[in-house]
């Protein structure tokens, strides 16, 4: 006769605080927001930073937009940016609405016209299909 021994499961030990997956992502988020306005983060680079200034954007008071852990509450304070891993680091623009929906609307218009241009360029005795599908939030 065999005699089966049962293994005791491992008694894991507490953990304080909650669990989070592995690939779940510490996101920024955004608050006191003005619904006026549309909000984004980019990287810090003087070029980048010249470049949505160009386009109406605004550099914001980080501190009093994000709140995401410890790196939001303590971003750089003579610089204004947040570190985001790498040595990256990212300041927060804005934009009113108006504009932002101009230039998603133009954006919108280029790629269609370069998806008519797709689809328009397949020649004769061609086989197959060529097929684009939207996801435009």
């Amino acid at each position: 006769m065999e005699q089966t021994k049962q293994q005791a499961a491992p008694v894991r030990p507490k953990r304080k605080g909650t669990r989070k997956g592995v690939g779940a992502r510490d996101k920024f988020a955004i608050i006191n927001k003005d619904p006026e306005k549309s909000y984004r983060l980019i990287n810090a680079d003087n070029d980048r930073i010249q470049e949505f200034e160009d386009s109406g954007w605004t550099v914001e008071r980080i501190k009093d937009h994000l709140r995401s852990g410890l790196r939001a509450d303590n971003p750089a304070p003579t610089d204004n940016t947040l570190a985001v891993g790498g040595g990256q680091r990212q300041v927060l623009v804005s934009i009113e609405k108006e504009f932002y929906d101009e230039d998603q609307e133009t954006k919108a218009k280029l790629a269609d016209a370069k998806e008519a241009g797709i689809k328009a360029n397949i020649s004769e005795g061609q086989y197959g299909e060529v097929t684009i599908t939207k996801d435009r939030r």
